[in-house]
Formats: C-alpha cells, sequence, structure tokens
C-alpha cells in the first residue's frame, strides 16, 4: 500500500425515512423557536417509528409552546408509555445478567424497581428474586418469592424444578402454589 492515501471525507447524504434525522431537524428547529416546524418533523419521525419517544416528547415540548397543552399532554403520556416498555425490557435483561452474574444483591434492587414499574414481570420478578434470596442465605424469603412467582406464572414451577441455583430448596417447590 502507498503512502497517498486519501484522507476521510464522510459520505452522509440526507435520508428522509431516518427517524433519527427528522428528530434532529425537529430540535433544530426547536432551538429557533419554529415550532410548527419542529412539530413537523416529529410527526414525521413518528410516522417513520412510532415508538420513537424522544420524538413523542419533543412533539409535547413544541406542542406546549404553541400553547397546545391538551394534545402536549397525550404526547408526553405516549412517550412516557413507550418509555416505560423500553426501560422495563433493559431492567429485564439486567436484573438477569446481575444473577448470571453472581451479583445478587444488585438484582434484587433492579428487580425491586422493575417489579414497581412493569406489574406485568412480576412473575419473572420473583422468580429471580427467590434465586437471588436463596444465593443470599434468604431461603424462607426464597420460598415465598417462588411461591409468588409460581401463583402468578405456573409454568415457573417446572423451571424452578430444573434450575441449578434453587437446588437447595427443589424438595419444597411442588407444594409452593396449587397445581393449575
Amino acid at each position: 500500500m502507498s503512502g497517498d492515501t486519501q484522507p476521510f471525507r464522510p459520505t452522509h447524504q440526507p435520508w428522509p425515512e431516518n427517524p433519527s434525522e427528522q428528530w434532529i431537524y425537529a430540535l433544530e428547529h426547536m432551538n429557533t423557536g419554529e415550532y410548527d416546524l419542529a412539530l413537523k418533523h416529529c410527526r414525521r419521525a413518528i410516522e417513520i417509528w412510532p415508538d420513537y419517544y424522544n420524538a413523542w416528547l419533543l412533539m409535547a415540548t413544541a406542542l406546549e409552546k404553541l400553547n397546545r397543552l391538551d394534545e402536549a399532554l397525550e404526547a408526553v403520556q405516549r412517550g412516557s408509555e413507550i418509555a416505560v416498555e423500553e426501560l422495563s425490557q433493559a431492567w429485564n435483561t439486567q436484573a438477569f445478567l446481575h444473577i448470571a452474574r453472581g451479583e445478587f444483591q444488585d438484582a434484587l434492587t433492579v428487580d425491586r424497581v422493575l417489579d414497581l414499574v412493569d406489574p406485568t414481570r412480576h412473575g419473572i420478578v420473583r422468580y429471580r428474586q427467590a434465586i437471588a434470596n436463596l444465593q443470599l442465605g434468604n431461603t424462607e424469603e426464597a420460598l415465598e418469592c417462588l411461591a409468588d412467582a409460581i401463583r402468578f406464572r405456573p409454568e415457573l414451577r417446572e423451571r424452578a424444578m430444573q434450575e441449578p441455583l434453587l437446588g437447595s430448596v427443589r424438595e419444597y417447590i411442588p407444594g409452593l402454589a396449587p397445581p393449575e
């Protein structure tokens, strides 16, 4: 290879189907007080990607600046719903990884938050809390969590019977919750 290499030149071309680019345009318009144009780009971003919560939140701000408060409230509520869904998945993964790494107290902390924010994950949260509590020496609390998990998600009984980290309480699992 010769020493006469060309300098790097970005080849970025505008991409109207890119929701992030639309969001950036909206942000630029917000910064210059062009709220109607910001709103246009937020709507375009959401049209491309309906679950783009940053676009929903920026749209709420633009609507608020335009004194369209009812619409602003609706937009921020939708953005918040989407954000909770996104964070719920992230927290679920984080708690799982803490268990996998043997960081049981950290898993308990994350799962406490997740259980408050997304009650639909209660069964799996309580299952992981059972594992974490058992590994931390809290057998009674672990059995209570496991019974609760099985009550909410009966299919977790079979999973618990196979879970190596629950081996020391395996004999109690069949009686924790009535079979469905």
